[in-house]
């Protein structure tokens, strides 16, 4: 319902102009709700306001060291080029929301409505022996995800 949310993108490989890192319009986040649908077999912010903006606001090209962190608001216009080096770019994306800001039709929206996460010791991991069943685990499915157009094909 409200604009409480954060992302943080975390460098697992160099990201460079040269393969394709992230790219940001810094201030976006001000210029109010724009709707997203299908771009590029993806969700995508509305091409035609996004051109607007990029008139008004400077793009940004986000370079980044392996393990290095950007915090940014979650509506802040953001995007990668392709990567056609021959190296790999891979990062962590997370998005934060607070507890109290739940999707209004959580049902519907990709995105799950608040629930605790149930604190376990640090040995949890050590003491694990589950290490290939996923039964019962709650996994995004790219042909569920209305986030992403899946390639069926593979």
């Amino acid at each position: 319902m409200f604009p409480d949310a954060l992302s943080v993108l975390v460098a697992i490989d160099d990201c460079t102009k040269a393969n394709g890192c992230l790219q940001i319009l810094p201030g976006s986040q001000k210029c109010g709700r724009i709707e997203h649908g299908a771009v590029a077999g993806q969700t995508g912010a509305d091409l035609k306001r996004v051109a607007a903006i990029q008139e008004r606001l400077p793009l940004m090209y986000v370079e980044m060291k392996k393990g290095d962190a950007l915090f940014f608001h979650s509506n802040v216009l953001h995007q990668s080029d392709e990567n056609n080096s021959p190296g790999k770019r891979w990062v962590l994306i997370m998005a934060y929301n607070r507890a109290s800001n739940s999707p209004v039709d959580y049902l519907a929206d990709p995105f799950p409505k608040y629930t605790p996460l149930e604190k376990v010791p640090n040995s949890a991991i050590k003491n694990c022996t589950n290490l290939s069943d996923f039964s019962g685990k709650m996994f995004l499915n790219p042909l569920d995800d209305k986030t992403v157009k899946a390639d069926v094909s593979r």
